[in-house]
């Protein structure tokens, strides 16, 4: 068994290593970018001051108006980071994703061509400099897979005012950024954002956390079976001997988990926690396990019920042979002997 474990790492141990890529994003511009908006009902006016009020959701939904009478059109699949430059020292940086909070720093996973900037200023006709570092990461089932072989081996803002007159022109400058495939499902990306390259002055700065959601977990499974079983083994003196399965056999096994709807690893709910799991007893006898699960979780874990069927590779005495009989090692008196058994039990799933 600790051989199988120490071979599966090795085999992933290049996944492992995968997380050391970065390099600088650079987003391009989209046609007609900068819009310019005629913002006759001051939608950016008031969203600065609901930013400042703190209502953030009636800020953000002043400037989804504002972006939509600009002519453009969000796409609820695409990601987009915001910078709202009210001022050189109020320029709230958020993301508009669906439903999802501005201020998330969550996404979950990205296409080639889904990730966008969007600078909304009434200065410096929509220009601004911005800087987007990824830095490729494995995913928290990889990260956390070695340490579960080893078991077995361990924005506040400054109140200041802004000044504009009914109907001043609003830019907004939109650009797209093309993802390299590395940073797609995992990454981080640190965004900084100045008006222009020599300014000392930075406008805004954050880090959004890529992390794709998966289908795959890990965890340790435990089934009491009732066993009425023998085992028969060679004995230090050469003799065939009888060794007892226990009244309860307290079966422990290591299993991997496939998930039928992908998941958020940070946030774990009931309705996706369904899944496959196959695994191997942790003991001297080679035992593998397959069954579904299910259950609910408890922040750190997960404690879940599942049913399966294992099969034992246990062994047998051939024909000619009795208990008691000393034998060489040169010819073993076993033959494969098969047990099914059916699983039912509880298992700790990570992560």
């Amino acid at each position: 068994m600790r051989f199988i474990l120490l071979v599966l790492f090795w085999l992933l141990l290049p996944l492992f290593s995968a997380a050391q890529e970065r390099t600088i994003l650079v987003p391009k511009a989209e046609p007609g970018s900068p819009f310019k908006v005629t913002d006759t009902n001051d939608l950016f006016g008031q969203s600065y001051r609901w930013f400042i009020e703190g209502d953030y959701q009636r800020g953000v939904d002043s400037l989804r108006q504002l972006i939509k009478k600009a002519g453009v059109v969000l796409d609820k699949e695409a990601y987009y980071i915001v910078v709202a430059n009210f001022t050189d020292r109020i320029s709230p940086i958020g993301i508009l994703h669906a439903e999802d909070d501005f201020f998330s720093s969550r996404m979950y996973g990205l296409k080639k061509d889904n990730l966008f900037y969007i600078f909304i200023t009434r200065q410096r006709e929509g220009h601004s400099f911005v800087s987007l570092m990824a830095t490729a990461k494995s995913s928290p089932f990889m990260e956390t897979l070695p340490l579960f072989i080893g078991l077995f081996q361990p924005l506040p803002f400054v109140s200041s005012e802004i000044f504009s007159e009914e109907g001043e022109t609003t830019y907004i400058d939109l650009r797209r950024y093309k993802v390299p495939k590395a940073f797609r499902k995992f990454s981080d990306f640190s965004v900084l954002v100045k008006t222009e390259l020599s300014s000392d002055k930075i406008l805004a700065k954050t880090v959004f956390d890529n992390t794709a959601k998966e289908r795959f977990s890990f965890g340790i499974a435990t089934a009491l079976t009732n066993a009425s079983d023998v085992d028969f083994v060679v004995g230090n003196d050469g003799k065939i001997t009888v060794r007892p399965k226990p009244g309860l056999d307290p079966a422990v096994f290591a299993v991997i988990n496939y998930h039928f709807v992908p998941f958020d690893t940070k946030m774990p709910t009931f309705g996706n926690s369904f899944h496959l799991l196959a695994g191997l007893r942790l003991s001297s006898v080679l035992e593998p396990l397959i069954g579904v699960g299910g259950g609910v979780d408890m922040g750190m874990f997960g404690l879940h019920v599942f049913a399966g069927y294992s099969v034992e590779f246990a062994q047998k005495l051939k024909s000619g042979y009795t208990v008691g009989d000393v034998v060489s090692s040169q010819k073993s008196p076993f033959n494969l002997n098969l047990r099914g058994k059916l699983r039912f039990g509880l298992e700790v799933k990570f992560p």
